[in-house]
C-alpha cells in the first residue's frame, strides 16, 4: 500500500495525467485524458501510461515490468473516461503476466500485455554505447523556442500549441541535425518528468517513462521524406499507432534527463517503423522501445509515387554508435 507521504507526492506530480480511480475488483478509470490538436484521438502515450498503472496495482512483491507490449485497436476519446480491465494471467515465482483491456463505451479501443519480473543478478550484460550529443543544458525547450519567437514576432506562434506544451508534464529538448543530416531516419532528444519523483516507486517511474515513449517515435519514420518543407514531395494524410512496445532494462528516474535515441529501419505497405534506445545521463541503456503505425501520404509530385526505395545504411552506420560496449 502507498504511505500517505507517497499519495500526496502522487498527486502533486500527475495533476491526473496518470491518475486513476479503483471502479472494482482489478478495474480502473481514467480522470483525465488529452487529445493533442490536430489528433485523431487521445494521446496515445497517455494510455500507454495509464494502462501501465493499472497492471502494475495488481502486482506486488517487488516485481517490476520488463516489458509491455501495447495494441491501438481505435482511436479513443476525450469526452469519456477510458475503463482498464486488468486480467492476472499468470504469477510465478520470478515472472508474472497481466493483460490490460481498456474501454470506451462497452468498446474495447486498446489492448496491453505486460510483464513484471522479480529483480535478479547477472554477469550477462551488454549495451550498444550511448552516442555522444550535447548535454541537455546546452539545448533549449519547444516551450522556450515558441515563447521566444512569439515574444520577438519572429512568424506565427500556435498558442494553442504552447499552451499544450506548457502543461505537459514531461519536457524534452530536441537534439539538433545538421541540414544533410535532417533527411536521414534518426532522431535524438533529452526528456525528463517536470514534477519532483524522488518520493515515488519505480512503478511510477516506469508508468511516466511510457507516457513519454510516445513522444516523437513514430514520426521518426517520415524524416526522409522531409514532409512540411519546401521541397517535399508527399504530404501527410494520415499518421496514427498501431502497436507500441517497451522493454524496461534498469531501474531509473523519469525526473532526471534521459536521452532518447529513435530511428526508423523501414516505411513501407502504408506503414512505419520505429525503434528506440532510453539512456540515463552517465550512458546507461535503461530502456528500448518499438512502434509501428498506418503511414499514409498524398503525392505532391507524380515523381515522387516511382516506387523507388530510400536506402540509408552508410549514412546511419556512420551516425549512430552501435559499438558494444562490455
Amino acid at each position: 500500500m502507498a504511505t500517505s507521504n507517497e499519495e500526496d507526492n502522487t498527486a502533486a506530480f500527475y495533476e491526473r495525467t496518470l491518475e486513476l480511480e479503483e471502479v472494482g475488483p482489478d478495474t480502473y478509470l481514467s480522470v483525465d485524458l488529452w487529445r493533442p490538436k490536430g489528433n485523431r484521438g487521445v494521446f496515445g502515450g497517455q494510455v500507454i501510461g495509464q494502462a501501465l498503472a493499472a497492471a502494475g496495482k495488481t502486482v506486488g512483491g517487488g516485481f517490476r515490468c520488463n516489458s509491455f507490449h501495447c495494441y491501438f485497436l481505435a482511436p479513443g476519446k476525450n469526452t469519456e473516461m477510458i475503463a482498464y480491465e486488468v486480467r492476472r494471467i499468470r504469477q510465478g515465482s520470478s515472472y508474472c503476466s497481466r493483460l490490460v483491456i481498456a474501454k470506451q463505451s462497452g468498446r474495447v479501443i486498446f489492448m496491453a500485455m505486460a510483464s513484471f519480473q522479480l529483480p535478479e543478478p547477472s554477469v550477462l550484460r551488454h549495451q550498444y554505447a550511448m552516442p555522444k550529443v550535447p548535454p541537455p543544458e546546452a539545448l533549449v525547450s519547444l516551450e522556450d523556442r515558441l515563447r521566444h519567437k512569439q515574444q520577438n514576432k519572429e512568424g506565427y506562434v500556435d498558442v494553442d500549441q504552447l499552451a499544450e506544451h506548457d502543461v505537459l508534464p514531461v519536457e524534452t529538448r530536441h537534439i539538433p541535425m545538421s541540414e544533410d543530416q535532417r533527411g536521414l531516419p534518426i532522431k535524438a532528444l533529452w526528456l525528463r518528468a517536470k514534477g519532483d519523483m524522488s518520493e515515488l516507486g519505480h512503478a511510477h517511474h516506469q508508468s511516466m517513462l511510457a507516457y513519454a515513449s510516445d513522444f516523437a517515435l513514430l514520426s521518426t519514420s517520415l524524416r526522409p521524406f522531409r514532409m512540411g518543407r519546401p521541397e517535399a514531395k508527399h504530404r501527410l494524410s494520415m499518421l496514427v499507432s498501431l502497436d507500441h512496445t517497451i522493454w524496461f532494462h534498469e531501474p531509473f528516474r523519469a525526473d532526471e534527463w534521459l536521452l532518447y535515441v529513435m530511428e526508423s529501419p523501414r516505411t513501407a505497405s502504408g506503414r512505419g517503423l520505429s525503434i528506440g534506445r532510453i539512456y540515463t545521463r552517465d550512458g546507461v541503456l535503461v530502456a528500448s522501445t518499438a512502434q509501428e503505425g498506418v503511414a499514409r501520404s498524398v503525392a505532391l509530385d507524380p515523381a515522387a509515387d516511382s516506387g523507388d526505395t530510400l536506402e540509408f545504411s552508410k549514412q546511419i552506420t556512420r551516425l549512430i554508435d552501435t559499438s558494444a560496449k562490455l
